[in-house]
């Protein structure tokens, strides 16, 4: 298994650099995970450009991070686990919502328990993904709405496999919310 470099803004091939400085300049640092995706400045770029598409749906912060968590929970990313709790966590997300998610328990929120069901039920393509998204209408989420939960299932999905293939060391930053994945 090869051993992937976790850049930094000038270690990175130049493609990159602008993405890693825009990422340090948004959270404050640049996590491991996207530090070695910088290695092919494609995946970094398709990496940074779903997120930001996310950040422009109707979805809130807190309604994407809580479809993240839920989204690595199901695929057993630990460094997504903790890296998006985190963030759910600075978006304003309860505690005790970020720990059920986590779990795989009811939030006790109608719309954040709709939406972490239809998360999992995609990852999981379960037969039943569209009455997931019956229950998300219910919750009254409107279907432009719906569709866009495929953007916030992509972002956690995509690092989940380069998590899968790196391996790379969580960050600091992320070690509060770290999660082990028990099968």
């Amino acid at each position: 298994m090869p051993d992937f470099e976790i850049h930094t803004v000038d270690s990175a091939p130049e493609g990159s650099r602008r993405l890693l400085q825009g990422l340090n300049d948004q959270i404050g640092f640049i996590p491991n995970l996207a530090a070695t995706m910088a290695e092919a400045p494609a995946l970094l770029e398709a990496f940074v450009t779903l997120q930001t598409i996310g950040h422009r749906t109707s979805l809130s912060p807190i309604e994407r991070q809580v479809i993240a968590v839920a989204v690595a929970t199901e695929t057993g990313c630990t460094y997504c686990v903790a890296a998006h709790s985190t963030f759910a966590l600075k978006s304003g997300a309860q505690p005790g919502a970020v720990d059920a998610v986590r779990a795989g328990s009811p939030l006790g929120d109608a719309r954040l328990d709709a939406l972490a069901r239809f998360a999992r039920a995609v990852v999981r393509r379960e037969a039943d993904a569209r009455q997931r998204a019956e229950e998300l209408l219910r919750a009254g989420l409107s279907q432009v709405q719906i569709l866009e939960t495929l953007v916030a299932i992509a972002v956690p999905l995509m690092a989940g496999s380069a998590f899968q293939l790196t391996a790379v060391k969580l960050d600091g930053a992320f070690q509060p919310q770290a999660w082990a994945h028990t099968a």
